[in-house]
């Protein structure tokens, strides 16, 4: 594949990608600003069960577009297979459900007041941390669908991070550009972090086209950051840690970040219940049983709401909160739920 193909691929989707977490964001946006559910656990669950329901199309949409990527990809390298995996459109998480990932910016907003922090800077807080969600599912569905199609195609040996500095404000972070170098084998997992815009591009034993793309990148920025970045760059390094849901994650070495261990350590010292596992890919079992366990929460829910009608308490709104949870049955169904 020539140089200038797989640019225009990668810039396609990579604009699309931003396009489609951006407007999930909004809608996301929309649903919870202003915040009106703080301290009401029903109005957040009734949220949180609306965001599975947009979360689940957004991201059965990045699914598609990292295949049709991929397919590309693999036509312009002549190593399309014969065969390619079924679609499963599964959550991207490992041991989690939807609905809990989407309650925790409301949690956060809840902290923030509690610590007395204004309204006005606990909801931004809750946008910031929304936006981080959004941002990394739609990364890992992504990285989940392209691992899919390239374990199909026999020709392929690995592939690459490509760089993509037009999207951002500030270029890309040095985490990701010490890691542009490294050649990843097929069935190795890319590691996320927070904001990253890389792409990912094939390699194969004729073709290894992301590393001219890099290259060009790698010259623009060292020509506009000058020398002292450059020389940043050769004292940083990089580790990987490991985050319990989303896979390995890309950090700076020697910054803090809790992995899932550590996380079960502080959680067993404060008396929360809440255990965490090492990640492990979901499986379309996991993925069922998520959906199983959201759609009896929801329907229990509904319950209490229209009891609550029925005796007459107009503490809420009940219509609202039932039609949240009636959309993600609905969407459990859909999953065979």
């Amino acid at each position: 594949m020539d140089e200038r193909r797989a640019g225009l691929l990668v810039d396609t989707v990579a604009a699309r990608r931003t396009s489609l977490a951006e407007a999930l964001l909004r809608v996301l946006l929309g649903l919870w600003l202003p915040f009106r559910w703080a301290n009401n656990p029903d109005l957040i669950n009734a949220a949180a069960a609306r965001s599975a329901v947009d979360v689940d199309i957004a991201l059965a949409q990045a699914r598609r577009l990292a295949r049709a990527f991929e397919i590309e990809q693999l036509r312009a390298l002549d190593a399309l297979p014969t065969t390619l995996p079924p679609i499963e459109d599964l959550y991207p998480r490992s041991g989690t459900a939807i609905v809990e990932v989407y309650k925790r910016p409301a949690r956060q907003y809840e902290h923030a007041i509690r610590e007395g922090k204004t309204p006005e800077q606990a909801e931004s807080i809750l946008v910031e941390r929304l936006e981080r969600i959004v941002e990394a599912d739609v990364a890992a569905t992504m990285r989940d669908e392209k691992d899919r199609v390239r374990a199909a195609a026999p020709k392929v040996i690995g592939y690459r991070r490509v760089l993509r500095p037009e999207r951002t404000k500030s270029g890309p972070c040095g985490l990701c550009v010490v890691a542009a170098d490294r050649i990843y084998r097929t069935g190795d997992l890319l590691e996320l972090h927070n904001g990253c815009v890389c792409e990912t591009v094939d390699v194969t034993e004729d073709s290894d086209p992301g590393r001219s793309l890099n290259r060009e990148d790698l010259d623009l920025i060292y020509a506009a950051a000058g020398s002292q970045f450059a020389e940043d760059l050769q004292r940083t390094r990089v580790t990987v840690r490991e985050n319990g849901e989303l896979g390995p994650i890309l950090v700076r070495d020697g910054d803090s970040f809790k992995e899932w261990d550590r996380a079960n350590a502080q959680n067993k010292r404060g008396g929360s219940g809440k255990t965490y596992s090492p990640y492990q890919k979901p499986t379309v079992d996991d993925d069922w049983r998520n959906w199983v366990d959201q759609r009896a929460i929801s329907e229990r829910a509904i319950k209490r709401f229209e009891d609550a009608k029925r005796s007459g308490s107009n503490v809420i709104d009940y219509d609202a909160a039932i039609a949240h949870h009636r959309s993600l049955i609905t969407r459990a169904q859909a999953h065979g739920a």
